[in-house]
């Protein structure tokens, strides 16, 4: 079974860069990046003022309307936490001195899960559950993740990634990509795109742990910022010694464009180190950057 998954992970990986658009108009980045432009750009002088009024009555109408979708998505995912905080079994509040003889106070949900120095550590997955683990386990997960992409084309991306994660299931999750492409008529465009994140996680087990969090995304280049919303979900998989299979999707704007990404890898580990390769799609308002993605990520 274990595999099988991973062939057909990396058959994935493989294939999915074939289906991708072959033909990009010059100057990807810069089209991604005026996208995500909020400025409404001025009518044209003949344009008689009752059409301007109208024009602008319309672009207030879209504003309004994003920043409603913005409201009901934030209240649903935070919604969303208090339900699944009701639903959950054995809550409880946990007490405990750290080494500097401080005590702690941290609410657990459903059976206590603690960390692993790193994967397999154990044997097994990367999560201890239970309280019989307590005296072996850690009560805070970091992990992060340098990379390196390429659609083996015109555009390149290096990347970094974070996630924090504690017992009381919360967490931080950050990534940052700096994208470069080489413009056909010359010279070299640079993009930034970046996400921070509160996540949640739920479930978690032994083999497996799934997130979801909301945050925000950031777009800058040479002419500026761009912010906007973004929900994220993804998980890790431990398929079974060494293997680490890990997805994610984020769902947002950034500006007045509207993002999408999706990206899966598969790891080998060793120690507190894991190497992966796979592949990440992103969406930004039609233009698509992706490319093949590989790196290394460290358990701490």
């Amino acid at each position: 079974m274990v595999r099988t998954l991973a062939i057909a992970l990396i058959f994935a990986i493989v294939a999915l860069p074939l289906f991708a658009k072959c033909v990009r108009a010059e100057g990807l980045l810069s089209s991604a990046a005026s996208e995500s432009r909020t400025d409404d750009p001025d009518p044209p002088r003949s344009e008689e003022p009752k059409d301007r009024d109208r024009h602008h009555h319309h672009h207030c109408d879209d504003d309004v309307d994003s920043a409603a979708s913005e409201l009901v998505g934030t209240l649903l995912f935070y919604g969303t936490i208090f339900a699944v905080d009701a639903m959950i079994p054995d809550k409880r509040t946990v007490r405990c001195v750290n080494e500097s003889g401080q005590e702690i106070t941290y609410t657990i949900y459903g059976p206590p899960g603690y960390f692993s120095d790193y994967p397999y550590q154990h044997e097994f997955g990367y999560m201890l559950m239970g309280d019989e683990w307590i005296s072996m386990g850690k009560t805070t997960s970091i992990r992060g993740s340098v990379e390196y992409g390429t659609d083996f084309s015109d555009l390149s991306r290096v990347g970094t990634k974070l996630l924090v994660e504690g017992t009381s299931r919360w967490g931080i999750d950050m990534q940052w990509d700096e994208y470069f492409e080489n413009i056909p008529s010359g010279g070299t465009d640079q993009l930034t795109l970046g996400d921070l994140n509160f996540t949640f996680r739920a479930p978690q087990g032994y083999h497996s742990q799934f997130r979801f969090g909301l945050g925000t995304n950031l777009l800058e280049d040479r002419n500026g910022s761009e912010f906007g919303i973004n929900f994220t979900t993804g998980y890790d998989v431990y398929l079974g010694k060494p293997w680490i299979w890990s997805t994610e999707i984020d769902l947002g704007k950034v500006g007045s464009a509207d993002l999408f990404r999706f990206r899966s890898t598969l790891g080998a580990q060793w120690k507190r180190a894991e190497v992966f390769a796979g592949y990440q799609y992103t969406n930004l308002e039609g233009i698509e950057l992706d490319g093949f993605v590989s790196g290394m990520r460290f358990w701490f």
